[in-house]
């Protein structure tokens, strides 16, 4: 009985103690776990307690994972402007929501999808609130790591985006508007599918030997690496863009990187920095000022009035 009553008063302690940092001006922070993290150091990075983690997190142990989020108390006394990005650690950026935010523009700035944002904030519904901080990973303003991105020597982005390189024809034609948009309900189940440099599977692909899977579905045989997938089909400016297209994007030097467009201004690609196929938008401000140019693959065949009459 008396080792249950101080199990009682150390709680109501530790709750007491809680209670009076929001009191004095605190507020919750998102932070994920990276490798080596400890709560030891995650409290003294932050200035908490190791109990105060626990218990704002509920935890019974010590015990944390890499990519765990955790809550973390932060002092209201730093200004927090709204509708902002912050960078929170190497790993992270916040954003503070602001009066006609939506997942939907939210998602558009930091280039991830909505999905993404609801799962790494452990959000069940659509619906936010004025002030509300919502954590991401950083990818949206760092590069996609090295993986499965080639040269692509001599072309400057300006010529790219212009299609200033030497003009070809797509490999094949579309038998109808259906065939298409079959391709993108394909392209979208492997959504979620793990990355992995070099694969081609569903076990695991990156960014080319994805493009390369889909259209392969789809009888066209598309070489292997990006830099030869840069170099067929149809060149084409990224206000030319339709469904089934290919997109190009510069990273690191002169690399590249490859996705399939989808339509909305949205394309989908095997994240080296995600580790999945997700979908991220054209005009996210990362993925606005890489992108080279399109490749049109197969193209729908236009019927002319000549050929009607």
């Amino acid at each position: 009985m008396t080792k249950a009553l101080k199990l009682l008063g150390t709680s109501l302690i530790v709750s007491l103690l809680l209670g009076g940092f929001y009191q004095s001006g605190w507020t919750e922070e998102r932070y994920i776990v990276r490798p080596g993290d400890s709560l030891y150091s995650i409290s003294k990075s932050f200035g908490v307690s190791v109990e105060a983690l626990k218990t704002m997190n509920r935890l019974e142990g010590d015990s944390i994972r890499p990519k765990q989020i955790l809550s973390v108390p932060s002092s209201r006394g730093k200004k927090v402007v709204q509708g902002t990005f912050k960078r929170n650690s190497e790993e992270t950026d916040s954003y503070v929501v602001k009066k006609g935010d939506t997942l939907s523009s939210i998602s558009k700035k930091a280039g991830i999808s909505v999905e993404e944002i609801k799962r790494i904030n452990s959000l069940r519904t659509s619906a936010l609130k004025i002030g509300q901080v919502l954590s991401f990973p950083k990818n949206g303003e760092e590069a996609e790591e090295s993986g499965d991105e080639e040269e692509i020597a001599g072309v400057t982005q300006t010529e790219a985006e212009k299609g200033e390189t030497a003009a070809s024809n797509p490999l094949g034609k579309w038998n109808n508007p259906d065939e298409r948009s079959l391709l993108v309900r394909v392209v979208k189940t492997f959504l979620g599918v793990p990355y992995k440099l070099g694969g081609s599977t569903l076990q695991g692909i990156d960014c080319s030997g994805f493009v390369r899977k889909i259209y392969e579905i789809f009888n066209i045989e598309l070489p292997r690496t990006t830099r030869e997938q840069f170099s067929i089909g149809k060149k084409i400016g990224k206000e030319q863009l339709e469904e089934g297209d290919l997109v190009f994007f510069r990273r690191r030097g002169n690399s590249s990187h490859v996705g399939i467009y989808i339509g909305a201004n949205q394309f989908v690609h095997a994240s080296s920095s995600n580790r999945q196929v997700k979908i991220d938008y054209l005009d996210a401000p990362y993925y606005s000022k890489r992108f080279l140019r399109g490749v049109r693959v197969k193209e729908l065949e236009r019927v002319s009035l000549d050929s009607v009459i």
